[in-house]
């Protein structure tokens, strides 16, 4: 069991390393997405400059088009994401074997975190 904990320490220091999300003029909203993101635990999947890791990056993504389990495809749009947010493991992506961890985010974070992954896209 201490064996597990320490692997799983391990993995969550390697997520919150050193480097930075890219540097964006954040409007006020974005900007509290890309903290409560921080705060969150989001950096320690999608990378402590949310250009991926265990879980996908969000540096470009709005706008692509994603596979999920089961043969399904979708646009990443602002709805995917609030849904993807709120119910992590209603739709699971190609490629990613691990499912996110449903959160207590209100909607006005998942908003704000939403406004922050936007911004990584403009």
């Amino acid at each position: 069991m201490r064996k597990v904990l320490l692997g799983v320490v391990a993995l969550v220091l390697v997520g919150c390393s050193s480097a930075q999300p890219l540097a964006v003029d954040l409007s006020p909203s974005a900007e509290r997405g890309l903290k409560l993101s921080q705060q969150s635990g989001c950096a320690s999947c999608h990378g402590s400059d949310f250009g991926g890791g265990t879980g996908p990056t969000w540096q470009g993504i709005i706008g692509s088009s994603v596979s999920f389990k089961g043969g399904e495809a979708g646009l990443v749009d602002r709805e995917y994401l609030i849904e993807s947010i709120k119910y992590p493991d209603k739709k699971k992506r190609v490629g990613y074997s691990v499912v996110m961890p449903y959160n207590n985010l209100t909607d006005e974070e998942i908003s704000d975190i939403v406004d922050y992954i936007e911004a990584l896209t403009s």
